[in-house]
């Protein structure tokens, strides 16, 4: 009779399946179930016609889920393709959660924008310089002396790298200037606007040869030859 006793509670004992799950087996099911639990409320929350206007209770447990399912998906960023799947689970605490003591704010959740790069500060003052330009296929002389202004101030405060290349075009603004309207044709403010170009450009010699120039076409007055000369020499 002993024997067939303990024959007894073996067979018992191996044909129930709590003895044969180890701690370990336990706690990974848990996890599992608590994963499938997430997926159907949120396919549920997806084909609810009804919507989460209507009022839903849930227990303590699926609260909970959902708050740290909440706060795991906002710290480790929300893409566009979680943004809805973000503002139903907010939906439903809201709903389903009510008085509990973490609120969650039923604010719609929209991607985060892609950030920009700053533009460098002598990009800045390049794109913004360049707005004064004049079409070079303009007739009007007084245009381009305007251009190789503003190409020199480029050369002078724009980026580095490209102050070689508005020198060039600075230089070019001038010929073509002087080719429509002669150097002895030209005001005193035209004047004026050569040699600073020449001087933001460090030609000084070019500005004085111009000066000089200019001084034996169209006599300027003494003050205004002193002047230039003060300008050209600062």
């Amino acid at each position: 009779m002993k024997a067939n006793s303990k024959t007894i509670k073996t067979k018992q004992s191996s044909n129930c399946p709590v003895n044969c799950c180890s701690t370990s087996h336990k706690i990974w099911s848990a996890i599992a179930l608590a994963g499938l639990f997430a997926c159907g409320l949120i396919l549920g929350l997806t084909y609810n016609e009804k919507g989460v206007e209507d009022k839903i209770s849930l227990t303590v447990e699926q609260c909970d889920a959902i708050a740290n399912e909440i706060v795991n998906m906002t710290k480790t960023g929300v893409g566009p393709e979680k943004v809805e799947t973000l503002n139903q689970l907010k939906d439903a605490y809201s709903s389903g959660c009510a008085g509990r003591l973490v609120i969650i704010e039923r604010t719609p959740v929209v991607a985060a924008e892609e950030k920009s790069e700053i533009m460098s500060t002598c990009s800045r003052i390049e794109q913004l310089l360049k707005e004064r330009l004049i079409p070079e296929d303009d007739i009007r002389y007084e245009a381009h002396l305007r251009n190789a202004d503003t190409y020199s101030t480029l050369a002078e405060r724009g980026c580095e790298e490209n102050a070689d290349m508005y020198k060039t075009l600075a230089l070019r603004e001038i010929e073509i200037a002087t080719a429509l309207q002669p150097e002895e044709y030209m005001t005193e403010n035209d004047t004026v606007i050569v040699i600073d170009t020449f001087k933001k450009l460090n030609m000084q010699r070019e500005a004085k040869e111009f000066l000089n120039k200019i001084e034996k076409l169209i006599d300027p007055a003494t003050d205004f030859i002193l002047q230039m000369e003060q300008v050209i020499n600062e």
